[in-house]
């Protein structure tokens, strides 16, 4: 005779609980969206998504021409971008590209930035707890509150929803996946693999990792997810249209042809006229190698060390040549809530003062260097404003490195973190 245990119900004080929460969220959501309509004139990286999509849906036009482009100009900066602005030439994979199609049916742009605005503020509520889950540490709730404040008003996250910039998203898949792959979770992985292979230079190096570890570990699961929803989205833009894949190269070609963000070549270009190229190449090079070391390494240890790689590959990322922008930093939420969190682990005496001043310290120089900088020498704020958070990062991480990857595991190790 089969016993079942008898199920739970939800009592009242659960549903007026459940009740709360979904009223909480809406109230939350709609002023959110009532505050994003009001943002200024922006939002280009979505908005060459969702013109691109209507122009498809509604134009019946190659969403890769040059009429996108005019139109998201207009939009953003009321008339044709002109040097130093950018284009917002749409160069995203078309199969992506059907992802923004729900957006397309709203015709209003103002309306269509705002919701997709609002999603973004969810996904970066996400990520600060996902980011602070991945550190397997329990974070005092003043330094939780603390973060979460610092990852919505420090200066890179604001230029990414200012922006609409899907990076937000990319982050939380980020996340998702090394969280998937501890978990086992391994066709979960694969999906948000696939899933983020645009805006590849803000994580490319993150994606090489986790596909290179993958198959070296042999999980052909996280193939298998990662070919499903490839396969899927594949499937469905041959469908819709058959030969975007010329044009979409021809627009990616264009896009690079801009020369727009900045990338470690062009700061030091700028910055040491004479030998910033050959020093930015060096550096590229040193990184490179590092990076591969580190890689080959991770192989060998556990899913600590793991972690610790795919944190640096994240934060290298912007270090090692490509053309990037401010809001592609936002990602860096990610190694960050690491490094705080093996300084405040480390260093117990003085870890809660010393973590406080380190997030004030990231906090607050970019936006000093914009707002105090930038009005008398514009270029060489930029630049170092572009160069401090991933300098910053990778110092972090190889700063927490030993206890990072090596946590105290005997009573020698505990009396040496408690002096």
């Amino acid at each position: 005779m089969n016993f079942q245990p008898p199920s739970k119900s939800l009592t009242t004080r659960d549903y007026i609980f459940i009740t709360v929460v979904v009223i909480l969220f809406l109230a939350i959501s709609a002023g959110l969206t009532f505050a994003n309509l009001s943002l200024p004139n922006g939002g280009g990286e979505f908005l060459r998504h969702w013109a691109g999509a209507r122009a498809f849906t509604f134009e019946h036009m190659d969403p890769y021409s040059g009429y996108v482009p005019d139109v998201v100009q207009k939009l953003v900066y009321e008339n044709k971008a002109v040097d130093g602005e950018d284009p917002y030439i749409l160069d995203t994979p078309f199969h992506l590209l059907l992802l923004y199609l729900p957006f397309s049916l709203l015709s209003d742009p103002t309306t269509a930035r705002a919701i997709y605005t609002l999603i973004l503020e969810w996904a970066l509520f996400a990520l600060v707890i996902l980011s602070l889950r991945l550190t397997e540490w329990t974070a005092p709730r003043w330094f939780a509150i603390l973060f979460f404040l610092f990852a919505v008003i420090n200066f890179y996250t604001f230029q990414a929803i200012l922006d609409a910039s899907p990076v937000l998203l990319l982050g939380l898949f980020y996340a998702g996946i090394i969280l998937a792959l501890r978990y086992e979770r391994d066709e979960l992985a694969g999906a948000l693999l696939a899933a983020s292979l645009y805006f590849w230079e803000a994580g490319l190096p993150f994606l090489l990792l986790m596909a290179w570890r993958s198959y070296k570990q042999g999980r052909m699961r996280v193939l298998a997810g990662f070919g499903m929803l490839s396969f899927i989205l594949l499937a469905a833009s041959f469908l819709v249209y058959s030969n975007w894949i010329i044009p979409y190269l021809r627009a990616g070609m264009n896009a690079l042809r801009t020369d727009f963000g900045f990338s470690i070549i062009s700061v030091l270009e700028n910055l040491i006229p004479l030998y910033g190229k050959y020093l930015a190449w060096g550096i590229i090079t040193l990184l490179i190698i590092d990076l591969g070391y580190e890689w080959n390494a991770s192989l060998y240890g556990d899913e600590r060390r793991f972690y610790w790689v795919a944190c640096l590959s994240i934060a290298m990322a912007p270090l090692l040549g490509f053309r990037t922008e401010f809001e592609n930093l936002a990602v860096l939420v990610i190694p960050l809530a690491f490094v705080f969190a093996i300084v405040y682990d480390r260093w117990s005496r003085i870890g809660a003062t010393l973590t406080f001043l380190l997030l004030l310290l990231v906090l607050l120089v970019p936006w000093a260097l914009y707002l105090f900088v930038s009005p008398l020498f514009e270029t060489i704020s930029q630049e170092m404003i572009f160069l401090f958070l991933p300098v910053f990062t990778v110092l972090g991480l190889y700063w927490i490195r030993w206890w990072a990857i090596r946590p105290p595991r005997v009573w020698a190790d505990s009396l040496i973190r408690k002096s």
